[in-house]
């Protein structure tokens, strides 16, 4: 008897349009998955010359300064920046610069300051202050001369961990 083979167009169809469907979910997924990783790179800059590192460094210990005086209910974090306003605008400037624009740098200033918050969270506020003494101190210490020579001195050590630029 022979056998009837029934074939349709459409049934080898389904399956290259299930295949083509599969892969468009995959690249999509993909996508979707690498775009945190695409932000951060943005957000990070691509590379850094000295002066990004010099700001990077003096904004970090101005956030490190404002988490502490907070926390401590102390005014020297207001103190410093009226001390400083000239250069905490210049290196704010410099990272608006590297981050292409102040949306950039907006993201990523916010996410020091979470990380220095993170640093301290958990701990009793008398802890924060007793251990953090020196750096308001020094805070309060900085005049803008001493407060861009220590954030030179900063970017100096720290250069060597930062992508740089032109290499």
């Amino acid at each position: 008897m022979p056998s009837i083979v029934v074939s349709s167009p459409r049934a080898g169809g389904e399956l290259g349009d299930l295949m083509k469907r599969m892969f468009v979910i995959a690249a999509l997924g993909a996508a979707i998955a690498l775009q945190p990783v695409l932000a951060a790179e943005r957000a990070r800059g691509t590379c850094y010359s000295q002066s990004a590192i010099e700001a990077e460094q003096a904004i970090r210990f101005l956030t490190d300064v404002m988490i502490v005086s907070t926390t401590c209910q102390d005014t020297v974090y207001a103190e410093f920046r009226l001390r400083n306003r000239d250069p905490i605008l210049a290196y704010q400037k410099a990272m608006i610069a590297h981050f292409h624009g102040t949306p950039g740098f907006d993201r990523w200033n916010t996410v020091i300051a979470n990380e220095a918050a993170q640093k301290r969270a958990g701990q009793p506020s008398t802890i924060v202050c007793q251990q953090a003494a020196d750096l308001m101190k020094q805070a309060s210490a900085l005049d803008p001369p001493r407060f861009r020579a220590f954030a030179a001195a900063q970017a100096a050590a720290a250069a060597p961990t930062y992508p740089r630029c032109g290499k």
